[in-house]
């Protein structure tokens, strides 16, 4: 169980409060085919670069990737790897506090975003914000895209369906109260994409954090697709500090970023009630 006094905290704060990075665009080229797709294993003979993380303490055990291919749609196709559309991807967000981030994905074309948090304060508050009204105003703009993209040829030829409508399906986004450290009651291999923001160093800051924070990151592999699932973990943590958890099981590959910044790096802590600071942002990329 983690800080309980969260439900305090959403009780008394009212505006959206992101932390590590305060805009999705600084991480939204990693939800790109570039990242997403990738072999499971190293194909034999092929062309492979091994990749450890920066200052990985553990050098007996290598992680494989396939090689970095420039453009998006060579990479989508190594292997023979595939990874569904926005429109026909499924999305988990963990310990999704009040951040805008769901909102965003779904203004960016995700239509199918489930976001679980601890506290009830702040699932509450969010269905109350999110009602139907904001998905009927969402599609309209989105259908306006959507027509826009056929007009100009830009529909995403990997979804025939979607090449053939003129409309975007309906948005849909829900909220649960859930415990990522316990379970979240959604069947094994749910999920095509789930993203971590700063949960995984929350509950490393909780009692009994290394127990929990590895019972966090065997759910979260349960819940992702066996045949193409990611991970997205956004961290202020360095790798040689998160690498163990990523250990716990058999994820085939990992790779881990440092994003950029105006800032060489530095992201603003912006949380209310915080001492103005910069810190590091990393992304790591986990793969089924």
């Amino acid at each position: 169980m983690i800080y309980p006094r969260f439900n305090n905290r959403y009780t008394l704060e009212t505006e959206p409060a992101e932390w590590i990075v305060t805009g999705y665009s600084v991480f939204q080229h990693l939800l790109s085919p570039k990242f997403l797709c990738h072999n499971s294993a190293p194909p034999l003979g092929g062309d492979i670069r091994l990749h450890t993380l920066n200052n990985w303490p553990y050098p007996g055990r290598p992680l494989y990737f396939p090689p970095l291919v420039e453009g998006e749609e060579e990479v989508s196709q190594i292997g023979g790897r595939y990874f569904p559309s926005k429109e026909n991807c499924r999305v988990l967000n963990v310990g999704c506090g009040n951040s805008l981030l769901g909102e965003h994905m779904l203004r960016d074309g995700y239509t199918d975003i489930v976001n679980v948090d601890y506290s009830s304060v702040v699932i509450n508050k969010l269905k109350e914000k999110y009602t139907s009204d904001f998905f009927v105003d969402l599609k309209e703009s989105l259908d306006r895209g959507m027509r826009l993209k056929n007009q100009l040829g830009l529909v995403d030829t990997r979804d025939d369906h979607a090449a053939s409508e003129s409309v975007a399906p309906m948005p849909k986004m829900t909220f649960e109260v859930a415990d990522v450290t316990l379970y979240i009651p959604h069947p094994d291999e749910s999920f095509d994409i789930i993203i971590c923001k700063k949960t995984l160093d929350m509950i490393l800051c909780s009692e009994g954090s290394i127990a929990s924070a590895k019972q966090m990151m065997s759910e979260c592999f349960r819940l992702l697709k066996k045949d193409h699932g990611v991970m997205i973990i956004l961290s202020s943590a360095k790798p040689e500090d998160r690498a163990f958890f990523f250990e716990q099981n058999a994820w085939s590959g990992v790779e881990n970023i440092r994003l950029p910044s105006k800032e060489d790096g530095q992201y603003w802590d912006q949380r209310r009630g915080h001492e103005r600071k910069t810190i590091q942002a990393y992304a790591y990329i986990l793969y089924k």
